[in-house]
């Protein structure tokens, strides 16, 4: 059975973790021959990839060849050329798809004595942090992912569905 600080620390780990990403333009929808600068953000794990797109999109827009047929909410995310779903938290869709190893129970305090390496922010071993993401804001893959409104209710309506259940 877990102690009491076991799980207060786990509890504050997971409040307080976050997560740096860098995001790039895909290459099909930028106007430049060379990549653009990327994005650069260290963000929280239990936010979510659509808070970014008004951000993102202002960011890129002066590289995007045609700026004004695109909107904030048509931005999309894949990692790998594998979208990614919009209405899971950025820490778990890191978690499913980065390759890391999962943390046994007693290895956080070698975490804290500084002796081990891999906590959030910073670069590990094999080159997982930042997390690299592709945005795209055409093409929209309408197997893969709901299409997200301008006025935020669906992903208000996904977010309230998820802590009903």
């Amino acid at each position: 059975m877990a102690r009491p600080r076991d799980i207060e620390y786990l509890q504050k780990q997971i409040w307080a973790g976050s997560l740096p990403l860098e995001i790039r333009l895909s290459a099909a929808e930028s106007r430049i021959y060379d990549q653009t600068d990327p994005y650069l953000i260290h963000t929280p794990r239990l936010s979510y990839l659509p808070f970014l797109l008004p951000r993102l999109h202002a960011f890129f827009s002066p590289f995007l060849i045609d700026p004004t047929s695109t909107q904030p909410c048509s931005g999309w995310f894949s990692f790998e050329d594998v979208p990614l779903k919009w209405h899971y938290p950025i820490g778990l869709l890191f978690d499913l798809f980065s390759g890391a190893e999962p943390i046994t129970p007693g290895q956080h305090r070698h975490i804290e004595d500084g002796r081990a390496g891999g906590a959030d922010g910073d670069v590990d071993e094999q080159g997982r942090l930042p997390w690299r993401l592709t945005i795209h804001f055409t093409e929209w893959p309408e197997e893969r992912l709901v299409r997200l409104d301008a006025e935020g209710r669906v992903m208000h309506d996904a977010f309230v569905n998820s802590v009903k259940e």
